[in-house]
């Protein structure tokens, strides 16, 4: 026979299942911290890719199709878009044309387009409305016309902000971090 012992218990007890659960509270509040500003970070940074992607599609699309596409931004609403230069003013004209909105933790800002846009060689007027609107306008050959706007910044409260700006050998666009300089 053997001889009678005490079953010793295992497990933890309420103090310690309280400590435990406590330490993994204040790992979660660190992890929290960083990785809202990591959220907020990719919000900006999609912004920036999904216009520059824009850019190229403006730009293929223009030469495939053999008219000016114009990309244009308003920054009053937040918004911007893609469509046919003969369709600016009447996007269901454009069976094709886009539209974003921006993210509401976003900004955009891009300075205010000439009032009366004429084509690089000053020989066409572009017949685009720029009241409130400014716009990157694409040429059947690929190339954007100078009339465009030099700059569009994506701007997320005072942290950061991305500028969407020509390259330098003004072939296409590319994302930069912001500049204060206009």
């Amino acid at each position: 026979m053997r001889p009678l012992s005490l079953h010793r218990r295992s497990g933890f007890t309420l103090i310690e299942l309280i400590f435990v659960l406590a330490l993994l509270a204040i790992g979660a509040l660190f992890v929290m911290t960083s990785m809202g500003s990591f959220f907020r970070g990719r919000a900006l940074n999609f912004e920036a890719r999904r216009l520059l992607s824009l850019t190229h599609y403006a730009q293929s699309r223009a030469v495939a199709e053999g008219v000016p596409v114009v990309l244009w931004i308003n920054p009053a609403e937040s918004t911007y878009g893609l469509t046919i230069q003969s369709s600016f003013s009447d996007p269901q004209g454009d069976t094709h044309a886009v539209r974003y909105a921006v993210d509401a933790s976003l900004k955009l800002e891009a300075p205010q387009g000439p009032s009366d846009a004429t084509s690089e060689q000053e020989d066409e007027r572009l017949g685009v409305t720029t009241e409130g609107v400014t716009f990157i306008r694409f040429t059947p050959d690929g190339f954007y016309d100078e009339s465009s706007v030099p700059k569009i910044t994506i701007r997320q409260g005072t942290e950061a902000a991305l500028d969407l700006v020509p390259t330098a050998n003004r072939l296409e666009y590319e994302i930069r971090p912001a500049t204060n300089a206009n």
